[in-house]
């Protein structure tokens, strides 16, 4: 039963129905998680209290989100609204941090994708008229349950990557073949361009660490980064030098379909609350219209994690998430004990922070993408304090004088 009910409450976090606005149906769900997450970490108080002090930046960037309602601009009810969420979302991660191994976590997200995938496939064949886009803006693109072709991207993003690396596991592979069709349909249909692109990264930079594990020679490894690192420069090169070109056959700007010109426009605003920012959800709870180059956007984010961050909370809250971000790919490891969940757990980090470059998988969207950020921020730093626990105490073994 506790299985079952953590993943509902990933599957509420992971669609906008469920989890977006504040309408008095996602305020109940959000109520009704957050008491469910207060009653699974009561008895685990000391386990709950040692996560947190073993992540103080991670605590002090929650509390400081929560404590921004108190110079938010808008309405303060709404304000603690948004504050309420913040704390459900947030304490359902710390509960899935400290009551799962990062396999049990791993496991719990991928069945929630693939759950969502078959949910996403269903709403298109069964309610077409809400799973596809209607309209002027991308009319007939798939968007499924999830409210918006990029959005239905990023998760069947999540859901492709994750089931090919268990189908290199070796485990099941006609079910992780299946949900990597079913995965790469949804991805086709959506036309999420950014989507596909990472997509297509990800899928070989599984390919080089799987291939990079099996290789023994130290010589052979260092060949073998020498020519990967070359051809990544080659394709960076190549893109720089024909990127007009290469975004206009895909029906592309290099403006990145708008994005930099809603960057300019909102210059202004990051500006005039440099610091400590509007507030969380304060300047987009207004959905104010952007103008820029004489366009006009009527937008509920920036397309940008890192600068929705800094209109929201500052650049002391963006700084701060960044410093979490560095620090944790410093400590990242994925070594032979149990490689493929830890693979499986870097894809997923490298891609919220990839993706809230052009997109916003922070705050301002899906509480599932805030929620893997912190249980990988806290697997990773508990993973690391075990390696410095057990190396100073092999060092201290090796000290001891014989008798």
């Amino acid at each position: 039963m506790k299985h079952i009910l953590t993943v509902a409450g990933l599957l509420a976090f992971s669609i906008p129905y469920a989890c977006q606005g504040l309408s008095p149906r996602v305020i109940t769900i959000s109520l009704l998680i957050l008491l469910f997450s207060y009653i699974m970490l009561l008895p685990s108080l000391r386990s709950l209290i040692a996560t947190l002090a073993d992540n103080p930046l991670l605590t002090l960037l929650m509390l400081y989100i929560a404590a921004s309602c108190l110079w938010a601009e808008q309405e303060q009810t709404s304000s603690l609204l948004m504050v309420l969420k913040f704390l459900a979302f947030s304490t359902f991660g710390l509960y899935l941090a400290t009551h799962y191994t990062i396999q049990g976590c791993i496991r719990l997200l991928v069945v929630t994708l693939s759950i969502l995938s078959i949910l996403n496939l269903l709403a298109v064949l069964l309610v077409p008229s809400f799973a596809i886009h209607g309209g002027v803006e991308h009319t007939g693109l798939w968007k499924g349950i999830s409210g918006h072709k990029n959005t239905l991207g990023t998760l069947s993003l999540l859901g492709f990557v994750s089931h090919v690396i268990y189908f290199f596991r070796g485990k099941h592979k006609v079910l992780h073949i299946g949900f990597i069709l079913l995965n790469a349909l949804l991805l086709i249909k959506c036309q999420s361009t950014t989507s596909l692109m990472l997509t297509s990264s990800f899928f070989v930079f599984i390919l080089f660490i799987l291939l990079f594990k099996r290789i023994r020679s130290i010589a052979l490894r260092g060949f073998f980064i020498s020519c990967s690192c070359l051809l990544v420069l080659l394709g960076l090169v190549f893109t720089f030098t024909y990127g007009d070109a290469i975004a206009s056959e895909f029906g592309k700007t290099t403006t990145l379909t708008g994005r930099t010109e809603i960057w300019q426009g909102i210059a202004g605003a990051i500006q005039s609350h440099y610091w400590f920012g509007h507030g969380y959800g304060s300047y987009w709870a207004a959905r104010p219209s952007i103008y820029a180059n004489g366009i006009r956007f009527d937008l509920t984010s920036s397309h940008s994690g890192f600068r929705d961050l800094w209109i929201d909370v500052g650049l002391t809250g963006l700084l701060a998430t960044i410093t979490l971000a560095i620090t944790t790919l410093y400590k990242f490891r994925i070594g032979k004990a149990d490689m493929y969940t830890w693979l499986t757990a870097a894809v997923f980090f490298l891609f919220i922070i990839l993706n809230n470059i052009t997109d916003s998988r922070f705050l301002n969207s899906l509480s599932i993408y805030w929620i893997i950020f912190m249980v990988i921020v806290i697997k990773v730093q508990e993973r690391h304090t075990l390696a410095v626990a057990e190396k100073a105490n092999s060092t201290a073994l090796s000290t001891q004088p014989l008798h």
